[in-house]
C-alpha cells in the first residue's frame, strides 16, 4: 500500500500523505504529526527519516505495534485500531506551519477526533502540540514529554507526548514516559 496523494491549496498543488483512518468505528490511537517529509512522500509512507524509523521501531519493541521485519508500520495501523494525521499536509521543507495553519489543522484534528473517538493521541513531536495549544488558546503553551492530562479536557481524549530521539530530556525520563504509555495502553 502507498499512502501518497495531492492536495491543493490556493491554487498551488501539493504531494503529499493522506491520512489513515477507518471507514467506521473508534481508533485506541491516534497518532499525530507536524507534517509529511519529502522523504516520507516519495517513499508513500509515514516517518521514514532516521527519527520515524526510530519512532516505528520503539513502538515495535514495546509491543505497541507489532510489524514483519521489512515491512511499512503504517500499513499494520488499522489492523491495530490505530489511525495517523499531520496538523499540515504541505511538506516541511516548502513551509513552515503558521499559527493560522495550526488553527485550521486544529479543526480538521477536531473533526477527526469528533468521528473516531480515540482514546489515546500520541503526538510525535512536542512543538506540535504546543504550537497547536498556542494558536488555538491565544497564550504561550509548554507541554511536557509524557502525558499531559490537563489538555485532556479540550480534545476529549487522552494526551501522549512522544520523546522522540534527540529530544532535550534524559534517558530516564524517556523511559518513565515509555513505561506509563505502555501502561494506559494494557488498560485499554
Amino acid at each position: 500500500m502507498n499512502y501518497r496523494t495531492q492536495i491543493t491549496i490556493d491554487n498551488t498543488t501539493y504531494d503529499t500523505l493522506k491520512d489513515i483512518l477507518p471507514k467506521t468505528g473508534k481508533l485506541s490511537i491516534l497518532f499525530v504529526g507536524r507534517t509529511p517529509s519529502f522523504k516520507s512522500i516519495i517513499a508513500g509512507h509515514y516517518f521514514q527519516g532516521k527519527r520515524g524509523h526510530n519512532f516505528w521501531k520503539k513502538l515495535n519493541d514495546l509491543g505497541i505495534l507489532k510489524v514483519p521485519q521489512g515491512d511499512y508500520p503504517d500499513n499494520y495501523l488499522l489492523q491495530n485500531n490505530y489511525g495517523i494525521t499531520h496538523i499540515s499536509k504541505i511538506p516541511r521543507e516548502l513551509k513552515k506551519p503558521t499559527k493560522e495553519v495550526y488553527k485550521k489543522g486544529f479543526i480538521h484534528l477536531m473533526n477527526i477526533i469528533r468521528k473516531y473517538e480515540p482514546r489515546l493521541l500520541i503526538f510525535t513531536y512536542k512543538n506540535t502540540l504546543d504550537s497547536l495549544l498556542s494558536a488555538t488558546q491565544n497564550k504561550e503553551i509548554r507541554t511536557r514529554y509524557g502525558f499531559n492530562p490537563e489538555y485532556d479536557h479540550i480534545f476529549g481524549s487522552a494526551i501522549f507526548v512522544y520523546p522522540m530521539p534527540g529530544t532535550i530530556c534524559t534517558r530516564e525520563e524517556i523511559n518513565i514516559c515509555l513505561d506509563d504509555l505502555i501502561q494506559y495502553i494494557k488498560n485499554f
